[in-house]
């Protein structure tokens, strides 16, 4: 990525890459909306820093890369942009496994008898990644594994496991 910020600056144009085969992961917090009724702005931009700063420390143990996190959506992609041949399917279904055991004993300092619950998508396939944009760029993925893994998320089960 050295060279891509280094076009960045300046201020060229980054070619988009295709990839074969990557594994896409979304998730975000069930009930968020409510959670978020009962708190104060500073209180929802803490938790979420707080939960996703425990998220980035657990992903550094696997072989996938954060594309983005919008509101209490949180992305993620094995496979790209290294590719890692057929290993993108295990990383991010590892992670995932890590992810739902960490919240479910993870706490909300203004709520501490609320149980967090994650809606998680996956979805396995080709895409497009690219820089998108000068002024603030973003690295973007698109396609239809794209589509199908944010579809999986906002159609999940609310309620993948129990808790106790």
């Amino acid at each position: 990525f050295r060279t891509v910020a280094n076009q960045l600056i300046l201020g060229e144009g980054v070619a988009a890459e295709a990839y074969d085969n990557v594994t896409i992961y979304f998730s975000d917090i069930v009930g968020f909306t409510a959670l978020s009724a009962q708190s104060t702005p500073m209180q929802v931009v803490d938790f979420l820093n707080d939960l996703y700063t425990c998220f980035d420390s657990i992903i550094e143990n696997y072989d996938v890369y954060k594309v983005e996190t919008i509101g209490d959506a949180y992305m993620v992609v094995s496979g790209l942009p290294t590719k890692n041949g057929n290993k993108h399917v295990r990383e991010i279904a590892r992670m995932s496994l890590a992810l739902l055991n960490t919240v479910k004993t993870f706490p909300i300092k203004h709520i501490p008898e609320e149980k967090l619950k994650l809606r998680i998508g996956i979805h396995t396939g080709p895409c497009a990644a690219g820089i998108v944009g000068l002024k603030m760029p973003r690295y973007c993925l698109f396609g239809d594994t794209v589509n199908t893994a944010s579809r999986m998320e906002s159609t999940g089960l609310r309620e993948f496991y129990k808790q106790k």
